[in-house]
């Protein structure tokens, strides 16, 4: 391992999320007098009402009170319910942002010149994402540094390192790269090579990044723009299976497969889970709306 590499390695930079209260955590606080209220209820109606179900509440309403303080003992109903955070996560969430944004550095250098569209594309992201001002600097840094390395594999394979098996991570990881390549609605030689280098160094199969590519060449044309004109109908319903990835004559059982997969795929939860920073998701969220756009397309036709 580089110095460079282990120097990185224990760096958080800007990039450091804080922890809002869950919704788990947040019912702590409304459980303080449930306990007391359902030991009251239980209480009197196991004691039949009356007299004797008004000494039952009082020891019902106590026995609730015990159950609320070993609750808040404890600690919260949160903690005990789920397993606690894993330590690793925040790591790679910053790992995942160092290495999107040197690698759309480098792809958007490795033609020569950065071009407007990509510039505006990149700035448009970080707007999105929310980030404060100092996020924002340090994602500037490294858009540069990725424009002027010679090579970023140091920050490629610290990603795939940390990434293990969440292989979303990284199909979404990819997804980033090759909307910042299609910025400006071509994608070239050199950045096609640039995308496969980047796809191999961190052990993505060359044949999904094909499609990738596929998909979202046909979302900008399914999307299309002021200046395009409309597609035909036939048009977009290619397009429509292209960013599902199936062929035109895929069965319904399989459009339907494929659509469920995808929009698992892209769940803002999971994508959370595995790693994901959070000021990305956005970008998750339009690729969903995009899947779903797509699968209305085609089941609007086959009901036809």
């Amino acid at each position: 391992m580089s110095p460079g590499r282990m120097a990185r390695r224990g760096h958080t930079g800007a990039f450091a999320l804080t922890r809002t209260k869950t919704a788990g955590e947040q019912c702590v606080t409304s459980l303080i007098w449930i306990g007391p209220l359902l030991g009251v209820l239980v209480g009197f109606f196991l004691a039949g009402g009356g007299p004797l179900g008004i000494l039952g509440a009082l020891i019902g309403g106590w026995l609730g009170h015990q159950f609320d303080a070993i609750i808040q003992l404890s600690g919260s109903v949160y903690q005990i319910a789920q397993p606690k955070p894993k330590p690793r996560d925040s790591a790679i969430q910053h790992t995942f942002f160092v290495a999107t944004f040197v690698a759309l550095g480098r792809v958007a250098k490795c033609d020569g010149a950065v071009c407007e569209a990509e510039i505006q594309w990149t700035t448009a992201v970080m707007n999105r994402m929310g980030l404060s001002p100092e996020q924002k600097r340090e994602a500037v840094e490294l858009f540069e540094r990725g424009k002027s390395a010679t090579h970023i594999s140091d920050e490629l394979m610290e990603l795939r390192d940390a990434c293990g098996r969440r292989t979303t991570l990284l199909q979404i990881f990819m997804e980033i790269l090759v909307q910042g390549a299609l910025a400006d609605s071509k994608l070239d030689q050199q950045e096609w090579a640039t995308l496969s280098h980047i796809a191999q160094t961190i052990r993505y199969r060359v044949s999904y990044l094909e499609r990738i590519v596929r998909s979202a060449q046909a979302y900008q044309e399914f999307r299309g723009s002021a200046d395009q004109p409309p597609l035909s109908e036939g048009d977009e319903l290619m397009r429509a299976h292209d960013i599902l990835g199936l062929r035109p004559d895929a069965s319904t059982p399989e459009v339907k497969r494929a659509y469920r997969r995808l929009m698992s795929q892209h769940h803002p939860d999971k994508l959370i889970a595995r790693g994901m920073p959070k000021e990305m998701l956005d970008m998750a969220k339009e690729k969903s709306q995009a899947i779903r756009s797509a699968y209305e397309v085609i089941m609007a036709t086959r009901r036809k």
